[in-house]
């Protein structure tokens, strides 16, 4: 599950409900809302991390409502909203990957198009929430441009994207983007702190790219993460063999997220040795230990593991074996930094 992921109460969708950074933009969404004129297919684009799915929940939830509250949230106590809380509305219809990760296929496509066609049964509306929007494959994404094209009377389609550049063109251009950005610094970081126990604040917000609910989920993985690092070392330096290496990143699940790790710290060593030590990094509390080792690699090698990596990432989006490609990944990097070139 991404930080994005969590989700408010349903119907406990007051603005206080939704962390403070979103409320300005539930604010511009208000009067649109209100007044029945929010489009009929919204993108909501930004980095993880940032809430946007508790943000299409609500408002989902604020379409549905019979008695919306004067914040023109749900009020939590309707019909519809009691049917929303027991995960039972029959105008609310979710599309996602059948396993976390994979592809979003045409089939549920095709699924949420018929239920779209549907008459509402209450109030009028149809919400169609769709996320990761990325993770659309084409056929899928061509699927969906005729419902985007011609939407039914009543019905709201709401994708949520972490990486909107990966979606199609033809379905970015039919819908509305409302932008989501990490907030100032210092917000987020008071709004971390009491939050995030006794790990730094600063640290996590800067591991998670200023996104405070990613930074709030990497509190609890960081001793997970530190683990890996020093298996990353190891296998570097020779100590440790891919097959082992893969093991240890795999054991705890989420494959994605490791590969996530891998990604920034194959990032700090890019730029720690093109831009020495004028670069800021991803990954500070490792300065030390990254600047060592991207001094025994070659700058042509790292250029290779950062393609390395992307493709890695790309393969843990596919059916494959995850413990094969991390194989394959850690096979070049096993002994790396004892032969430098």
């Amino acid at each position: 599950m991404t930080a994005d992921s969590s989700t408010p109460a349903s119907g406990a969708g007051t603005c206080e409900g939704l962390p403070p950074w979103l409320r300005g933009i539930w604010a511009q969404l208000a009067p649109a809302l209100a007044a029945g004129r929010l489009p009929h297919a919204l993108l909501l684009a930004g980095p993880e991390g940032l809430g946007k799915m508790a943000f299409a929940q609500a408002l989902g939830e604020a379409l549905l409502c019979e008695s919306p509250r004067p914040d023109h949230h749900a009020c939590g106590h309707c019909r519809a909203c009691r049917l929303l809380a027991a995960g039972s509305h029959p105008d609310l219809h979710v599309v996602a990957p059948a396993e976390e990760g994979k592809a979003i296929r045409v089939d549920a496509i095709r699924e949420l198009i018929g239920f779209a066609a549907l008459t509402p049964q209450f109030g009028g509306r149809r919400v169609l929430r769709l996320a990761p929007a990325e993770l659309l494959n084409v056929n899928a994404a061509n699927a969906l441009l005729k419902t985007l094209e011609e939407p039914a009377p009543g019905s709201h389609l709401i994708l949520v994207s972490a990486r909107p550049a990966r979606l199609l063109p033809t379905v970015r251009s039919r819908c509305q983007t409302i932008r989501f950005a990490p907030p100032p610094a210092a917000e987020a970081r008071a709004w971390l702190a009491p939050r995030c126990g006794e790990a730094d604040a600063a640290l996590l917000l800067a591991l998670a790219a200023g996104s405070p609910l990613r930074a709030l989920a990497l509190a609890g993985a960081l001793e997970r993460r530190r683990e890996l690092f020093r298996a990353f070392l190891d296998l570097a330096a020779g100590k440790l063999d891919a097959v082992r290496a893969a093991e240890r990143f795999l054991a705890g699940g989420a494959a994605a997220e490791v590969a996530g790790w891998l990604a920034g710290w194959h990032h700090d060593l890019l730029r720690l040795t093109m831009a020495a030590g004028s670069a800021p990094l991803t990954n500070p509390d490792y300065a030390a230990p990254l600047a060592t080792l991207a001094a025994r690699v070659a700058p042509q090698w790292l250029v290779l593991r950062w393609d390395a990596v992307l493709a890695l990432r790309a393969r843990l989006a596919t059916p494959l074996n995850a413990q094969l490609a991390f194989e394959d990944f850690f096979i070049d990097w096993a002994g790396a930094a004892a032969r430098r070139g």
